[in-house]
């Protein structure tokens, strides 16, 4: 029934045989039948440039980790659900510590599997819409995916959570949720978004303390609740291991300078998810992934091969699409090369040397200065940084109306991006973890009529 599906997503005939029991008990619990394996062919084959072995390979990765957390807690796992976006060296320490942990972001999971793949992320957001967090009240997908998948039975119910609640005040309040309904305990890891606007790059000592206090803290709980010890070289090796993917992925950005651009940021997103949501498959198997990408993507720049026509308006877009390819896909028939995204690259403030002492500190560090964790104003100063550096044409920011961190700054940004560097910026309200409201149909209109004002500007600076 599935043999194809899982041949196009990188499986060898051997593997799929070894993996069977794995795959056919995985299907029963997702409920996922023979339609929707046909369903998938289709998606697969329509989405995902199949004609790469590290996007066949990535693809395989992505179904794996669906078995991984499907299975979790039938195959002994003491199964741990941290938060997105997470303190993730953390869960991978754990991980790396003791093969009976399971520890990742389900929602990532279902998004790129369920989502992505297999088109059946809608029955998982119903119901957790039917029991708890309601449509219509901005409600984060990501946090509907996690409570619904758990509602449907796909999703075992966790040990405990490990969750960061200052990026996304609603994550706290679902794991609380999970907490009363299911009497999972939780470990939360505190900070603060607060700043003055013009204090980015510069990180207050203060701030890096207290999030350093968060972390040992946090860290030291859930060694407790999770009965282990997490050593010092496991840490290291999470360390490691993390920073190994996002410096060869690296080598990938810097061929995005290529023009034409040589492949879709919907192949690269599978990637991006990969390392932004890290676990043991993707320490142990997604470094071979992305050596076999770097190959293929620098062939095709030496053939002068593209998936948009050369001279092409170039455009930063914000974050990769989580559960609908067709919408970035629309951008790109429309005519818009997407070299970067905002969070996908290594702004230049991550890799300045920390001065800190402490492994907490260091770290604390790091995550202030990507800027995500900070504050609005340190993510308009990285969008800026990437304008220039990138050299864009445009901006399009495509920003999730149920995600509150994303969306109060979208304005801000636009007036800052276009006022001081003169970019077109298109504030593009949508959803990238929820197809119902916004599909790529209902945003292409703008798009159009954007992509038609920079071909023109282009022209015009051109002569």
């Amino acid at each position: 029934m599935y043999t194809e599906l899982f041949k196009l997503c990188g499986f060898e005939s051997e593997e799929i045989e070894r993996e069977r029991p794995r795959i056919d008990r995985t299907f029963e619990i997702a409920g996922i039948g023979a339609e929707d394996v046909k369903q998938a062919e289709a998606r697969v084959t329509k989405y995902f440039d199949t004609s790469l072995s590290s996007v066949r390979k990535i693809l395989g990765i992505w179904l794996k980790q669906l078995m991984d957390l499907t299975l979790s807690k039938e195959e002994g796992k003491t199964v741990v659900y941290t938060s997105f976006p997470s303190a993730g060296v953390i869960g991978l320490s754990a991980n790396l510590a003791s093969e009976k942990v399971y520890c990742q972001a389900p929602e990532i999971v279902l998004d790129l599997a369920m989502g992505q793949i297999f088109g059946k992320l809608d029955p998982i957001l119903e119901a957790a819409e039917e029991h708890g967090l309601p449509p219509g009240l901005g409600m984060c997908s990501l946090n509907q995916a996690r409570v619904g998948a758990i509602i449907k039975g796909i999703a075992p119910v966790p040990d405990f959570t490990l969750t960061s609640g200052f990026f996304c005040d609603q994550t706290a309040k679902v794991d609380d949720f999970l907490h009363e309904v299911y009497g999972v305990p939780c470990v939360f890891i505190d900070s603060c978004l607060d700043s003055n606007w013009d204090e980015f790059p510069e990180i207050s000592p203060r701030r890096v303390q207290y999030l350093a206090s968060e972390m040992r803290r946090g860290f030291d709980e859930f060694q407790q609740v999770l009965g282990i010890e997490i050593t010092e070289e496991a840490r290291h090796e999470a360390r490691r291991g993390t920073a190994k993917l996002w410096f060869a992925m690296a080598q990938v950005w810097e061929l995005m300078r290529s023009d034409p651009v040589p492949i879709s940021q919907v192949d690269l997103g599978l990637f991006f998810w990969m390392i932004a949501s890290i676990e043991h498959r993707a320490v142990a198997e997604g470094p071979e992934a992305i050596s076999t990408l770097i190959r293929e993507v620098k062939q095709r720049v030496d053939e002068g091969k593209g998936v948009i026509e050369k001279g092409s308006p170039r455009v930063l877009l914000a974050i990769h699409q989580a559960t609908d390819p067709s919408v970035v896909h629309m951008i790109e028939e429309l005519g818009l090369a997407i070299p970067i995204t905002g969070l996908a690259s290594i702004s230049s403030t991550e890799v300045a040397k920390s001065t800190y002492a402490t492994t907490e500190e260091r770290r604390a560090d790091t995550e202030l200065r990507r800027g995500l964790y900070h504050s609005a104003s340190a993510l308009v100063y990285r969008y800026k940084e990437l304008c220039n550096s990138w050299n864009v044409d445009g901006v399009v920011n495509l920003y999730p109306f149920s995600c509150r961190p994303a969306a109060y700054p979208a304005l801000i940004l636009k007036k800052s991006i276009e006022e001081e560097l003169g970019i077109p910026v298109l504030a593009l309200e949508g959803d990238i973890w929820d197809t119902r409201d916004y599909s790529a149909g209902a945003l292409r209109t703008r798009v159009e009529t954007f992509g038609e004002m920079l071909r023109a500007r282009k022209a015009v600076t051109a002569s």
